[in-house]
């Protein structure tokens, strides 16, 4: 029970002795009604006040009194509940011996601050720098702990990014081998058949190409489907001697191919360069190429054999790589330049593809000469 409920005890304690008992009544002194008044503002502050510490707080406050008050407030307890027991003489003594107490200490203050009541030998002012400091300390302490956390986590990101780095694969520099063997694509092989008394497979550009860049195209599923079945929707068929015997091959051109070979005719130095044998595809080629737009023909003894493939091997070409387009179905064909290839679909029978078609407005780009070099424009990789 509180210092006030004491006091709230020990008066209505008196007022039911003085019932049973009637004695002399004992006007309270102006120190007494002093201090009374004092309680009650200190009560109504501390339920007005809001708390900022909380509920701990609140009920520190309603029963903690300052150790520097000169007010015992247990004896005060003890002399109010002895009312109730002993009789009026002892209850004036009590009260004598408080009243001198409250004349000593005549110069104490009750004050409220920060939620909390405190009895103070001092000013009113007192209390509040006490908890002006200890706002800063809080603060203080507060703001320390938000720094290490900072510096831990800041350890921690660095703990982490060390650990990332180290999960990394660390790619070792490549080191030129002297005795490992470098392919020269320039260079033609032992019995690749090649233009007459040059070491390419073109001879020298003849003049009327002269500014025109030069563009390989493929034969077979890239301008026509040839097949030795017989194909009702074939647009001819041509004889192919095979080991004595003739064999009847039926070709479908791809739709659009007539146009297009037309257009390329007229742009660009064309060359159709299959990995077919000639026997097959000179007979095709002077079918299909009714307009003379096709301005070279290369075989499959015009290609170079890489594990086993056969590849159109552009450095060969005697042309400017700059200058050099292929257009091929099997990526395989210009492994060793893909930044100068355009991609084109394996075409067997479907009457309505128009890839040459759309194809045609690229490649009308590309021969302009504002294009210096059709590899940066073309490669995927940039």
């Amino acid at each position: 029970m509180g210092f006030i409920s004491s006091l709230l005890c020990c008066s209505s304690s008196q007022t039911v002795s003085q019932k049973e008992k009637p004695k002399k009544k004992l006007s309270p002194s102006p120190q007494q009604s002093r201090i009374h008044a004092t309680l009650s503002n200190s009560t109504r502050q501390m339920n007005l006040a809001p708390s900022k510490s909380g509920p701990a707080t609140v009920n520190k406050t309603k029963t903690a009194v300052s150790k520097k008050s000169g007010i015992n407030v247990a004896a005060a307890a003890a002399s109010s509940s002895g009312h109730n027991e002993n009789d009026d003489e002892d209850s004036d003594d009590d009260a004598m011996e408080v009243d001198e107490e409250m004349k000593k200490d005549d110069k104490q203050v009750v004050s409220v601050y920060n939620g909390e009541t405190e009895s103070s030998t001092g000013t009113a002012e007192e209390p509040a720098a006490t908890a002006h400091k200890e706002n800063e300390e809080e603060s203080n302490e507060v703001t320390t702990v938000v720094h290490e956390a900072d510096h831990s986590s800041s350890a921690e990101d660095s703990d982490a990014m060390a650990q990332d780095h180290s999960d990394l694969e660390v790619v070792p520099s490549y080191d030129y081998d002297p005795d490992e063997e470098v392919i020269d694509l320039t260079a033609l092989q032992p019995d690749q058949a090649h233009a007459p008394g040059c070491s390419t497979l073109l001879g020298p550009k003849s003049p009327e190409f002269k500014g025109k860049k030069c563009l390989i195209l493929d034969l077979d599923e890239t301008l026509v489907h040839s097949s030795f079945k017989y194909l009702r929707t074939a647009d001819f068929v041509i004889p192919v001697e095979i080991d004595d015997q003739v064999h009847n091959v039926y070709v479908i051109k791809r739709p659009g191919v007539d146009e297009f070979l037309k257009l390329v005719g007229r742009i660009y130095e064309v060359v159709v360069f299959t990995a077919s044998v000639s026997r097959y595809g000179d007979p095709l080629l002077d079918v299909l190429d009714r307009h003379e737009s096709i301005h070279h023909r290369l075989f499959r003894d015009s290609c170079y054999n890489y594990e086993g493939n056969y590849i159109k091997n552009l450095s060969q070409i005697g042309r400017p790589l700059s200058d050099l387009i292929i257009l091929d179905n099997s990526p395989a064909s210009y492994i060793f330049h893909p930044q100068h290839a355009v991609p084109i679909s394996s075409w067997f029978s479907d009457i309505h593809d128009n890839e040459l078609l759309d194809i045609m407005p690229l490649l009308e780009d590309l021969a302009q000469e504002k294009v210096p070099d059709v590899g940066k424009v073309l490669d995927v990789t940039i």
